[in-house]
């Protein structure tokens, strides 16, 4: 299990820094949805290679459910035009 933040190759936006929200501005939501499904598509690796306080299985349940979230908070901000803020 490693401490650090995994950043696969591709992604450009995601860790978010714990310090710090991310921002993605309205021309970037289409990347930022490719980039999510790139992790969706990576999930099982990210979970065994990431640190976690539970069971690997729970784990990658709660990575799942936070990429359905990143996407489902991007997708009408695409359709709209806007911006997208993760706290």
């Amino acid at each position: 299990m490693g401490s650090e933040p995994v950043r696969v190759p591709g992604a450009r936006f995601l860790p978010i820094p714990a310090d710090g929200d991310l921002e993605v501005g309205a021309e970037s939501v289409a990347g930022f949805l490719g980039e999510v499904a790139l992790l969706r598509g990576r999930h099982d690796a990210i979970a065994e290679s990431t640190q976690r306080t539970r069971g690997l299985a729970e784990h990658r349940e709660e990575l799942v459910r936070r990429l359905w979230n990143l996407e489902v908070a991007a997708l009408p901000a695409r359709v709209i035009g806007g911006g997208v803020i993760v706290r």
